[in-house]
């Protein structure tokens, strides 16, 4: 039993060993971290909707569209991007506690392939924008307790490692105009 005590001691719990062991532990964690949070997609969503005429859009006269304005901020593609945008407002329930109540909104195409990264050099792939002929600013005006929100669901192009963006929008985030072209929300 001397014997194995004294071979531990001696090679195992060493200082050389244990400094080894915490270096390796804290570099292993770094390592970790990094690529938990840095090798993810980045993706900024307009703090606005856009509102144009259905007629000023396409010629289609009546009603309005409602344009929804993302940005791919990442230096790697976004694959399986998803896009989900629903109605939610505030439902009394008993003992006087509030549940959400979700409505589903309908949008022209809810789902890309991939965005190219922020960095790609030529047309302004890395932003996109998309469409809702639902009359948001009724569906907000109607209940004062009901919001929009947007989720975007996407994978890292290197990693694969997945997000989700959520942005809550109310009847004073509606804007009159488009979105100019490029990483900007600004409006015209």
């Amino acid at each position: 039993m001397d014997v194995i005590s004294t071979f531990f001691y001696n090679y195992i719990w060493c200082p050389p060993f244990l400094g080894s062991l915490i270096a390796n532990l804290a570099t292993s964690f770094i390592f970790l971290f990094a690529l938990l949070f840095l090798f993810r997609p980045t993706i900024r969503i307009s703090p606005h909707i856009a509102t144009i005429s259905r007629e000023e859009a396409n010629g289609i006269p009546g009603g309005r569209i409602y344009v929804f304005k993302i940005v791919n901020k990442s230096f790697f593609r976004a694959f399986d991007l998803k896009l989900e945008v629903s109605q939610k407002m505030s439902i009394q329930a008993p003992e006087g506690k509030k549940n959400k109540r979700t409505i589903p909104l309908n949008l022209v195409k809810a789902s890309y392939n991939h965005i190219p990264p922020y960095w790609y050099i030529g047309e302004t792939d890395y932003a996109i924008q998309f469409i809702t002929t639902d009359d948001v600013r009724n569906i907000l005006s109607t209940n004062q307790h009901a919001h929009i929100e947007l989720i975007v669901i996407c994978k890292h192009g290197l990693t694969g490692l997945g997000s989700v963006f959520v942005k809550n929008y109310s009847v004073h985030d509606i804007q009159e105009g488009t979105f100019k072209s490029g990483n900007t929300f600004k409006m015209v």
